[in-house]
């Protein structure tokens, strides 16, 4: 059982720093794309990167979830 929780927590970090840094690059992407005046690009980050970083987010999401049961979080915690 420890080995399992082990690789939850070490799949939720790798997901985390993941998403955060394409959730990032989308954002900074769409950021220069408004200030150039440029609107492909600000859809076309997302059409690219976009369903990679939302999967990644959402299997993080679980992955935090079933953490909660692995550790015996409390819903106060």
């Amino acid at each position: 059982m420890q080995g399992l929780i082990k690789l939850m927590d070490i799949l939720f970090v790798i997901g985390i720093i993941l998403f955060m840094l394409l959730g990032s690059i989308i954002v900074l992407v769409q950021i220069f794309g408004v200030i150039t005046l440029n609107g492909s690009l600000t859809i076309n980050i997302t059409k690219v990167i976009g369903n990679t970083t939302f999967i990644i987010a959402s299997i993080t999401g679980l992955i935090g979830f079933i953490e909660g049961y692995l550790h015996n979080w409390k819903a106060s915690e």
